[in-house]
């Protein structure tokens, strides 16, 4: 199991810390390099640490990442309850408790994909801030089925 960086551990706790005090969208920033997938697997494994039940959405734009991130997390947590839905890796596990997707693969699937409590946006300075996107309908179709869902969004590039 691979120990935390510094600043890797201080992502995560100001996420906690995020949470326990705002009702917002953060955004994770952290340069290219510096383990973005790591913390995503660590803030995974920790929400379902505090709630089992929950349902989570790791979207990104590229089959890579996907696979990347999945990858990750099972490193991590070997029997976790991922699955991947992606068209480019003939994956389809829309049931999946941890679903890693592109969004390409998944944009026209939420009512298939239902309840999320949260969607993780992997490369969020991709996601443009035109609402009439495969990830701005995406995103406002999850919203309209759970309206407490949250949005977190990692980066290394916070601007566009």
């Amino acid at each position: 199991m691979p120990e935390l960086r510094d600043y890797q551990v201080n992502a995560l706790t100001d996420l906690y810390r995020y949470f326990e005090q705002d009702t917002g969208n953060p955004l994770v920033v952290l340069p290219t390099g510096a383990g973005k997938s790591l913390v995503n697997a660590e803030w995974i494994k920790g929400v379902f640490a505090l709630d089992p039940r929950s349902r989570v959405l790791c979207l990104t734009h590229v089959r890579e990442l996907v696979s990347q991130n999945h990858a990750e997390l099972m490193g991590l947590w070997p029997g976790a309850p991922a699955g991947i839905y992606s068209a480019g890796l003939n994956r389809r596990d829309i049931h999946a408790r941890i679903l890693f997707a592109s969004i390409q693969s998944i944009h026209r699937k939420a009512l298939q994909v239902q309840q999320c409590d949260m969607v993780i946006v992997d490369e969020a300075h991709l996601v443009p801030r035109n609402a009439e996107t495969m990830y701005g309908r995406f995103l406002a179709e999850l919203k309209a089925i759970n309206p407490n869902m949250k949005i977190i969004g990692l980066t290394a590039t916070h601007f566009r």
